[in-house]
């Protein structure tokens, strides 16, 4: 969470805003300028490529650190995040991240970039092969470093990928934005809405194009959906401050729905994250 929020109310608060089925008829596929994000941004400034050698290796240390516990986080999941190799490790090239039944119970990973790789614009994108079954929940999503307008929602927040057959639908993954000046004020327009039939086969890219004045969502370097425009002050724009990356694969809740009781395990394998400028 942000350095800012403080106490069990303030943080179930801060994780809230993923409580979003995108509106059908908000969305469109293929954005005006029709032009990939690689060809716009050219310099690689950080990424991430999990490629340490050996097996079940620690995510760097340089780039994530963990959010750590139980509590349904504001949502109502039922996963108790932990920071051990069985539930989030790097090895052949990828970052696993995995939820695991035992006993009756859920754990996951829950890793973010907090006071470790932090940016305020550019285009942010991550490789990722999607976790299958009703009631899983992963997603790769950006939370201000600070919260300079206070705690959530109105610092905002960047959801560059969700992903909740259960709920939104099979092979629909999408992207969002929240912000506001309240809980009971709080706006979250979709940026996007796609149909991946390989979504958990296979990698897939997944993007934002953030500037000063509008974040946009890319989709294997095409961009989709309806871009977020700014059109006022810290009100509907917090989205001028470092942000973090979140990974995280959730279990149930609100958006994550009712949990096939055949599902045992939910992997979310990431190729990779990366930074243009």
């Amino acid at each position: 969470m942000a350095k800012r929020a403080a106490g069990l109310t303030a943080a179930a608060f801060l994780f809230a805003g993923c409580m979003f089925i995108p509106p059908e008829e908000e969305i469109i596929e293929g954005a005006p300028e029709g032009v990939s994000a690689s060809e716009r941004y050219q310099t690689l400034v950080w990424s991430d490529e999990f490629d340490a050698a050996g097996t079940l290796n620690a995510p760097s240390g340089s780039n994530w650190g963990y959010q750590l516990g139980a509590g349904g986080w504001g949502n109502n999941e039922v996963q108790t995040y932990t920071d051990t190799r069985a539930n989030s490790w790097v090895d052949n090239g990828t970052l696993k991240v995995k939820a695991v039944k035992a006993n009756g119970s859920w754990t996951s990973a829950r890793l973010r970039g907090i006071n470790k790789q932090e940016w305020t614009y550019g285009y942010m994108e991550a490789k990722i092969k999607l976790p299958a079954g009703n009631g899983v929940w992963p997603a790769f999503w950006m939370m201000p470093t600070d919260s300079v307008y206070d705690s959530w929602p109105r610092s905002g927040e960047i959801d560059i990928m969700e992903y909740s057959p259960g709920t939104v639908g099979v092979n629909q993954v999408y992207g969002t934005v929240h912000f506001g000046e309240s809980i009971a004020a709080h706006a979250y327009p979709s940026i996007g809405k796609k149909e991946i039939p390989t979504a958990t086969s296979e990698f897939h890219r997944y993007g934002v194009e953030w500037t000063d004045d509008s974040i946009s969502w890319f989709v294997d370097g095409v961009p989709v959906g309806i871009p977020y425009r700014k059109t006022g002050d810290w009100k509907v724009w917090p989205f001028d401050q470092d942000f973090h990356f979140i990974l995280n694969v959730a279990m149930g809740g609100n958006l994550g729905g009712s949990i096939s009781p055949s599902l045992t395990q939910a992997i979310m394998e990431v190729d990779y994250v990366r930074v243009y400028r």
